[in-house]
């Protein structure tokens, strides 16, 4: 994921005057005995991907996105309004993806009342923020999980009777992804949409592994290519590493690379002299000119202009075999954190294995998924290449 310059929304007040506030919010608690029990047809248990069992008393109509990308699956599972069941979500999808946020703004105004929150895992979520909200859950990405075990705020959610669930789109997808959009589905009462998105997702994957050829090209995956100065940011075994292992490729910093995300050396790029080149770009021009332009308001050929004069400016790059070969590419940053990533397998397989892959077709199942799923049209441009005769 880039890097992003932090805003800190509200200062994180000391722990200790935390637990006070949880203890005056206890005091005026109704005694149980007396209380209201919940209808017990809103009541929902699921097992997050923390692995905690976690019961949601009044089912999820006031909920909090701690990850606002979060909204990329809940639209794809409740298009008729994504917003309806939220009080509050983080605020980067606004920040960063701001060509999405407009479309999602326009079509559901009421969306830019929603209380924002700052990044749990930089410690920059309000609890007593979350906590004047009254939410019948929080959804953190797993990201959060450590930060918010090893912290104050976990508990403190807890003891206030604030359920607090747990999803990964980032850290394993392979393991992961299909867990986390069926306990959205359950949370948000839309199970049949949730299996028939991972139907999409698992037939669309089987079309690319079941004919996979056995070379491997050699893949340099640089994120966020352009928004910083330097080469190169990449990633590891998993994530859109694991993309390019499903597309049939070998992911060159696999190796190098023990988490999701790290940083290549740019002469040990040189050296390895990568087959195949993928950038991932996104709406990022007010941060960096020389940014790839990505998403529902760019164009492949702005694109393929910024991915021209990346390649032409850097020392070196005008000499790998990639770049004299024209297998240079762009994929939308964005498919590194949602369930949309099995349409980036199938792009990345057709440029890797143009001949074996010839009759599959990318652009179809992207708007098949937004005709299907999603509350928007697929404008724009979320793929591109450096040569224009490309597969």
């Amino acid at each position: 994921m880039p890097s992003f310059p932090l805003q800190r929304h509200i200062r994180r007040p000391h722990p200790a005057w935390l637990f006070l506030v949880v203890g005056m919010i206890w005091l005026l608690l109704p005694d149980s005995s007396q209380a209201d029990s919940p209808d017990s047809s809103d009541r929902v248990t699921v097992t997050d991907l923390a692995g905690r069992e976690v019961t949601l008393p009044h089912g999820a109509k006031r909920v909090i996105l701690g990850e606002g990308r979060l909204l990329y699956t809940l639209a794809a599972l409740r298009p008729e309004d994504p917003f309806a069941p939220l009080v509050g979500w983080r605020d980067e999808l606004k920040r960063f993806d701001r060509d999405v946020w407009a479309r999602y703004r326009e079509r559901f105004p009421h969306a830019e009342s929603l209380v924002t929150f700052g990044k749990a895992a930089n410690g920059e979520f309000s609890i007593e923020q979350a906590l004047a909200l009254e939410p019948d859950a929080i959804v953190f990405d797993l990201a959060a999980w450590p930060v918010l075990r090893d912290g104050p705020a976990l508990s403190v959610l807890e003891a206030a009777g604030i359920p607090v669930v747990f999803v990964d789109f980032l850290t394993r997808p392979g393991q992961h992804m299909a867990p986390s959009v069926r306990l959205l589905g359950r949370l948000f009462a839309a199970e049949e949409r949730a299996e028939a998105l991972l139907t999409l997702r698992r037939k669309s994957l089987e079309a690319v592994a079941d004919r996979l050829p056995d070379t491997r090209p050699r893949v340099l995956v640089e994120t966020a290519a352009g928004l910083h100065p330097e080469c190169c940011r990449s990633v590891g075994d998993d994530n859109l590493g694991r993309v390019v292992r499903l597309a049939g490729g070998d992911n060159i910093a696999a190796e190098q690379i023990p988490g999701v995300f790290g940083r290549l050396h740019p002469e040990w790029v040189l050296a390895e002299n990568p087959d195949v080149i993928v950038m991932t770009g996104g709406d990022w021009q007010e941060l960096s000119g020389a940014a790839i332009p990505m998403g529902y308001d760019a164009s492949a050929s702005e694109a393929r202009r910024a991915m021209r004069s990346l390649t032409e400016a850097r020392l070196g790059w005008p000499e790998l075999s990639a770049v004299r070969a024209g297998r240079v590419h762009a994929l939308w940053h964005q498919f590194y954190n949602t369930p949309y990533q099995f349409v980036a397998v199938q792009r990345l397989v057709k440029w890797l294995h143009p001949q074996a892959m010839a009759d599959l077709e990318p652009e179809a199942l992207w708007r098949h998924l937004h005709e299907e799923f999603l509350p928007l049209p697929a404008e724009g441009a979320v793929w591109a290449t450096l040569e224009e005769t490309s597969p």
